[in-house]
């Protein structure tokens, strides 16, 4: 069977479905918001978000071991944080030092269909290095995210993620 190819819109070389990973492009509670609100109440971008400067997100990504793979599979997604820390996380966004910071408490802001309740699963967010995202690890051991985070999964359940996409 021929795999699937993506065309992709970013630098439109065609990629392999199994190559590409799911990301989801802001929290969900910014993307519950009307247009009109979320202009008027957000300040976003790629990387870092706030609602009525009340919640703050950052976004990262979370690995999974994949069985047979160097490489990790990486799920792109955001993680609420206290304000402190979103202004840590800020201040700290280009120092070549930041992966030194000990890692920032937060809960998961997005959905992710394959598990239940992962809105506001606690994880840790570490900081990696100004040129790449921060990486999050899931905190509770009873959660199967964390079970997959610590021992791995299947390039199938690699591509179950990517076809959430």
């Amino acid at each position: 069977m021929k795999e699937s190819i993506e065309h992709c819109s970013v630098c439109g070389a065609e990629h392999p479905k199994s190559e590409l990973e799911l990301y989801f492009v802001r929290p969900d509670p910014v993307v519950a918001l009307s247009e009109t609100e979320r202009d008027e109440r957000c300040k976003e971008s790629d990387d870092l978000c706030t609602i009525d400067y009340e919640r703050y997100f950052v976004r990262g990504v979370l690995p999974l071991p994949v069985e047979g793979r160097e490489y990790a599979y990486q799920i792109g997604i955001w993680v609420e944080v206290k304000e402190d820390d979103f202004r840590s996380v800020v201040d700290l966004w280009t120092d070549e030092a930041q992966s030194n910071r000990p890692p920032f408490e937060g809960t998961l802001a997005n959905d992710i269909s394959l598990h239940e309740s992962t809105p506001g699963l606690e994880v840790r967010l570490a900081l990696t290095g100004p040129k790449t995202r921060p990486d999050i690890h899931v905190v509770n051991t009873e959660h199967d995210l964390y079970r997959e985070q610590n021992n791995g999964i299947s390039s199938h359940r690699a591509y179950e993620y990517t076809s959430l996409s």
